[in-house]
C-alpha cells in the first residue's frame, strides 16, 4: 500500500537515467550488495544519506526499509511492483506484471513518470515472489534495480529458486522504501522534511498492519463497525483519485489506516483531500484512538 502524494505533472519523461543508474548501481558506496543494518523508528527518520541504505527496523525485525537517495531510482525499483499489486489492471482475469512499454503508457495515461508515480512503497516477500514468477513466466525485461532487488532477496535468505520458480522462504516479512529529503530537481520533484516523515509513518503503519494480527482485525473493526456508510464512501473515493484498486477490500482497510493515522503531511492527506469538515475528520481520529487500537506507534 503505497503513498501518493498530489503533484500535478504534464507527459511522462522518457526514463534517461542510463548514466546515474550505472554510478548507482556501481559505486561502491551502494547497499544493494550488502547486508541490512539496523535502525530505530528516530534512527531511520532522521538518516541523511547520497547513497542507498537498507535498514532492519529494530521496532520490529519482520521489516526492512529501502532508504533511496532518489526518486527515480526509487521508482524504477518498485512501480512496476506497485502497479501489479494496487492498481486496476484491465484485460486479464489475474494479476499481470506490465512490460516497459506498458508501463510507460500507463503512466503517461495518469500523468505520472518514475519518479512521482509513488512516494513510498510496501510488499510483503509473498507479493515479490508472485511478481518474480509473473515476470519470468511472461518473459518481461525487468529493470537492472528489480534485478538487484530480487537478488537482495535471494543473498538475505528471504526467497529461494526451486526448479525454476521462486519460492519465499520467510512470506510474511515486510520490504518497505522510503526516499531521503532533497531538494526539486530538473526531474524529480521536492521531499521535504514532513514529507519524508509522512511516507516514513506511512509506510510503518502497513508494516504493522501485516505483522501485528491484533491490529489488524482492530482496524477491520473500525472500518466496518465504527465509520458510517458515507464515511466509507468517501475513504473509497479518496483512494480511487489515487488510482488504488478499490475492490481489494483489505487492502482499502490498511490504506485507511494508514492515510487517517499516520500521515501528517497535509500535501498527502487532510480533511479537504478526503470531503470532510476539519472537526469530522478529527472525530474519526479521537475514535480510533478512543478504543486503544493494540500499537506501539505513534498515533495522530
Amino acid at each position: 500500500m503505497t503513498l501518493r502524494l498530489n503533484i500535478i505533472c504534464g507527459k511522462a519523461m522518457l526514463l534517461a537515467c542510463g548514466a546515474i543508474l550505472t554510478l548507482f548501481l556501481m559505486s561502491p558506496q551502494s547497499a544493494w550488495s550488502t547486508g541490512a543494518v539496523p535502525g530505530d523508528f528516530q534512527t531511520i527518520l532522521n538518516h541523511r544519506s547520497n547513497a542507498l541504505t537498507i535498514w532492519n527496523y529494530t521496532g520490529n525485525q519482520n521489516i526492512y526499509v529501502f532508504d533511496f537517495p532518489g526518486l527515480i531510482l526509487q521508482g524504477r525499483t518498485f512501480n512496476r511492483l506497485t502497479q501489479m499489486t494496487e492498481q486496476v489492471q484491465t484485460g486479464a482475469g489475474y494479476p499481470r506484471v506490465l512490460s516497459n512499454e506498458e508501463l510507460l503508457a500507463h503512466m503517461e495515461a495518469i500523468r505520472r513518470t518514475q519518479a512521482n508515480f509513488a512516494f513510498g512503497h510496501d510488499a510483503l516477500v509473498s507479493e515479490l515472489v508472485q511478481f518474480y514468477n509473473l515476470a519470468d513466466r511472461d518473459k518481461i525485461e525487468l529493470f537492472p534495480e528489480e534485478l538487484v532487488l530480487r537478488d537482495f532477496l535471494l543473498g538475505n535468505g528471504l526467497i529461494k529458486t526451486w526448479r525454476g520458480f521462486y519460492q519465499a522462504l520467510q512470506p510474511d516479512v515486510i520490504i518497505l522504501s522510503i526516499p531521503q529529503v532533497q531538494d526539486k530537481k530538473a526531474d524529480e520533484p521536492r521531499v521535504s522534511e514532513l514529507a519524508r516523515e509522512a511516507i516514513f509513518t506511512h509506510e510503518i503503519s502497513h508494516g504493522e498492519y501485516y505483522t501485528n494480527p491484533h491490529f489488524a482485525n482492530y482496524c477491520r473493526a473500525f472500518w466496518s463497525q465504527t465509520l458510517t456508510d458515507a464515511q466509507r464512501q468517501l475513504f473509497l473515493k479518496f483512494l480511487a483519485n489515487y488510482n488504488y484498486a478499490v475492490d481489494q477490500g483489505e487492502m482499502i482497510v490498511n490504506e485507511m489506516q494508514a492515510y487517517l493515522m499516520f500521515t501528517p503531511d497535509p500535501l498527502s492527506f487532510s480533511a479537504s483531500r478526503l470531503g470532510v469538515t476539519e472537526e469530522e475528520l478529527e472525530k474519526m481520529r479521537e475514535a480510533f484512538r478512543k478504543g486503544k487500537p493494540p500499537t506501539r506507534l505513534p498515533l495522530r
